[in-house]
């Protein structure tokens, strides 16, 4: 589904916001590395916070542009591990690939965060504080604020809509559980539930050590701190089948951070979210090297019973298409189906 002529060639309004949160431990014991012992994994793997702390998250607020009508749901987008906000605007043809102006031109409001760790977000330890627990918990607080303050981005809204790539998927995914009432709506993008070959997949984009990889722009970050280190690794993880080089290139120069932290707690947050009970979209790439298993088979398919309740699943699998799925020559067919999606709601 196309825009339309009259809206496709306006800009949206977009300024930049800054969120203070508090991660609050959530789990009995002092965790580092001198008291390093199997509690740290047993609290990983409870999906536990195991640190306070006191973070800003950065965030870019993006509204349709005058004269375009404006809905009444916010679309908070989260982005994936080793991105940032800015995979939401993408700067390689943004005409084509960018998610923001699609969905402003549709009269969408849009909220993309920096995840604790990533982006201009505060980057505290990367082990025991920049993991999935700290997400959940803090990008609960940033919707909660949303909520009650109208003071926060302007306005207030009547219903808001997480939509989450990757990491940010499996985050929506686990807030879904831990905070059912938090979203209206749901839409993720890029995960299954299959956990035997996340982790060996997720291995082959040799995530290295960001202060070595380029020491000018990651060097003062600690050692926990990671990314893929070559064009072609990155490549591996993100792209397959039917995209441009351009797209690729733009990719790379743009990638940002993940942590160990991360890369150790995501796929405990995988879950079932039997609470949750507004619509929920699945897109997947069917060449997806992380999260589909060779062939994509059934596995996008147990949305259906990760969310037992929803009043709404829907399955969109595209073929020719890898991880990064919004970079791939498909982008324009997946924003019209989630746009379609989210329209009904």
């Amino acid at each position: 589904m196309a825009q339309s002529n009259e809206t496709e060639g306006l800009l949206p309004l977009c300024r930049d916001v800054v969120f203070p949160v508090k991660a609050v431990k959530s789990i009995e014991g002092e965790f580092s590395l001198e008291n390093y012992d199997l509690n740290v994994l047993f609290g990983w793997a409870s999906r536990e916070v195991l640190r306070d702390g006191e973070y800003e998250i950065s965030a870019r607020l993006c509204e349709p542009a005058s004269g375009i009508e404006r809905k009444e749901m916010l679309q908070l987008l989260i982005h994936g591990a080793t991105f940032n906000k800015v995979m939401w605007d993408f700067p390689y043809k943004p005409e084509t690939y960018s998610w923001t102006r699609f969905m402003t031109a549709a009269g969408y409001t849009t909220l993309a965060i920096d995840l604790v760790g990533n982006g201009n977000s505060s980057k505290p330890d990367g082990l025991f504080e920049a993991q999935t627990g700290t997400f959940i918990q803090t990008v609960h607080q940033v919707i909660e604020t949303i909520r009650a303050d109208e003071t926060a981005l302007g306005r207030t809204f009547d219903k808001i809509a997480i939509v989450g790539f990757s990491i940010g998927a499996i985050v929506a995914n686990s807030i879904a559980d831990r905070y059912p009432s938090d979203a209206d709506a749901i839409v993720l993008l890029g995960i299954t539930w299959d956990l035997a070959w996340i982790y060996p997949a997720f291995l082959t984009g040799m995530q290295t050590a960001a202060n070595l990889v380029d020491p000018e722009r990651w060097g003062d970050l600690d050692g926990w701190y990671q990314t893929q280190p070559t064009r072609a690794t990155r490549r591996l993880a993100c792209f397959a089948g039917d995209f441009e080089e351009g797209a690729v290139q733009t990719d790379f120069e743009t990638r940002d951070i993940d942590t160990f932290g991360t890369a150790v707690t995501f796929t405990y947050h995988l879950v079932t979210a039997p609470q949750y009970v507004g619509p929920v979209f699945l897109g997947l790439g069917k060449d997806d090297s992380t999260f589909c298993p060779r062939t994509c088979g059934i596995e996008p398919y147990k949305v259906y019973t990760q969310f037992p309740k929803a009043k709404e699943h829907m399955v969109k699998v595209y073929p020719n298409t890898g991880h990064a799925l919004m970079y791939h020559r498909v982008a324009p067919v997946l924003f019209a189906d989630c746009r379609e999606f989210l329209d009904a709601f």
